[in-house]
């Protein structure tokens, strides 16, 4: 009789887990690098909220977590840089989209505001559970 491990708050982040939120981060980026005019308030900020370069460090998080699952990839700083790049993106749209709603009163982003605290909480368990002796 064989003994298995029956902790089921144990999960070991699969190469699907980076590869789906690899696809995530590099998909939001790609739709704020077609739409230059997404966030508009307050207007003085608007050129800040839609740079460019933040939406391509953002596409490369992404790619670099598509990689890392795709190629089985488990060296720790391409990990790691992935998992915090894209939680600091997800973070820095959370802030953008909460001047939108709280300024602007457009209360169209909730439910991307939700979205995003769950993918949020997606990232930061996957990067607990990730451990780089596998």
């Amino acid at each position: 009789m064989s003994h298995h491990n029956l902790n089921l708050n144990s999960h070991k982040p699969s190469r699907w887990d980076f590869i789906k939120t690899g696809l995530l981060i590099a998909g939001l980026a790609i739709c704020f690098l077609i739409d230059r005019t997404y966030f508009f308030y307050p207007p003085s900020l608007a050129p800040a909220w839609n740079n460019m370069w933040v939406d391509v460090i953002g596409l490369l998080a992404g790619v670099d977590l598509i990689l890392c699952g795709v190629l089985d990839i488990h060296i720790d700083i391409l990990v790691n840089l992935g998992l915090g790049v894209s939680v600091a993106f997800l973070t820095a749209l959370l802030v953008v989209e909460s001047f939108h709603i709280f300024g602007a009163g457009y209360f169209r982003f909730h439910p991307v505001v939700i979205f995003e605290i769950y993918a949020i909480a997606n990232l930061m368990q996957t990067a607990y559970d990730y451990d780089p002796q596998d």
